[in-house]
């Protein structure tokens, strides 16, 4: 009794699709050996049967083979009634399935398979411009978007693979592959508490650094407040997103006239043209004042210099270039 409970609880746990398959193999298998026995001058093979058996439970029939006794064709019957059956609850299941795993998808219920890609946290109008310029400055790089409040993707993303819960717990990272990912970008909750938002971001934070030591890691934060605690999390990189829109607003208040110019300068395109280059060999011990002519004909143009953790906008004339330093360039758009 035991053995028959326990046989039923594990075929309980076989997938339909696999009982199904296996159904339809079985059956054909199965008749064509009977119909090859029977009549085996119309089937003179193993495979002559067993290939008839399935061409007949595919409902193609080619007609090369007919069974010509009563009681083959009785079988025959019996397999189009039976096999039949089983090959076409087979294929609906399999077409369910595909649409169960593509709405699953839709849906952030699957586990993204790849390497290199990006992770970004949170859907706001931040990540949609990052997503959006992604896709234009890097349409091969791979997105995996995760979040908690989206029930599912919209439509007119393609190419990006959206993951659903909590960015805080191991299980949503695992799902989103932290571990093979290039970076990842946390946006923080506006529509909340500031300080509630920010401390998920850092919560967050630690639970990446947790699985994945070695990701960057860029962190938005709407204040000040939680930014020492973001860095001691492993954030390689903080951005408060209030003190660049503060800035913005007071620069177009107090100074009109360069307003635009600003607001240019911060545009993604323009932005991406801002580089660090490694100083060469040549122009160690030069004064700042003197590489600038040499380096606007070669096409980019040092507006200032990134020293350590010093970053050095618009260096005195006089400053002398050093071995570990690296220029903060504007790269000419004609290169």
């Amino acid at each position: 009794m035991s053995q028959w409970i326990l046989l039923r609880t594990v075929f309980a746990h076989i997938p339909l699709i696999v009982k199904l398959a296996a159904a339809v193999i079985v059956s054909g298998i199965t008749t064509g050996a009977l119909v090859h026995i029977l009549e085996p001058n119309k089937f003179p093979t193993w495979f002559d049967g067993i290939w008839w058996a399935f061409i007949t439970v595919s409902t193609v029939g080619y007609g090369d083979f007919v069974p010509e006794s009563t009681f083959t064709r009785l079988l025959a019957i019996l397999l189009i009634f039976v096999g039949v059956g089983f090959m076409t609850l087979l294929v609906t299941s399999f077409a369910g399935a595909a649409v169960e795993i593509n709405q699953s998808t839709r849906e952030g219920g699957v586990a993204f398979i790849g390497e290199g890609h990006v992770i970004i946290i949170g859907w706001n109008e931040r990540s949609r411009h990052a997503i959006a310029t992604i896709h234009e400055e890097k349409p091969q790089l791979k997105i995996v978007l995760i979040d908690d409040t989206l029930v599912e993707l919209p439509k007119m993303y393609k190419g990006i693979h959206f993951v659903k819960g909590n960015s805080s717990e191991d299980s949503i990272l695992k799902q989103a592959n932290i571990g093979l990912a290039s970076s990842v970008l946390i946006t923080a909750n506006q529509q909340g508490n500031e300080f509630n938002a920010d401390a998920r971001s850092v919560l967050t934070t630690l639970a990446i650094k947790a699985q994945n030591p070695d990701l960057y890691t860029i962190v938005e934060l709407i204040t000040r407040d939680q930014l020492e605690n973001a860095y001691r999390a492993g954030a390689d990189t903080c951005v408060i997103s209030t003190s660049l829109t503060g800035n913005m607003l007071t620069s177009h208040l107090l100074h009109p006239d360069t307003s635009e110019a600003i607001s240019q300068l911060l545009e993604f395109e323009r932005m991406s043209l801002l580089k660090l280059k490694p100083v060469h060999q040549a122009i160690i011990g030069n004064a700042f004042v003197d590489i600038i002519t040499d380096s606007y004909l070669k096409g980019f143009f040092p507006i200032g210099i990134k020293r350590g953790e010093q970053i050095l906008i618009h260096p005195h004339a006089t400053l002398k270039i050093e071995p570990n330093d690296a220029l903060i360039v504007i790269v000419s758009q004609a290169k």
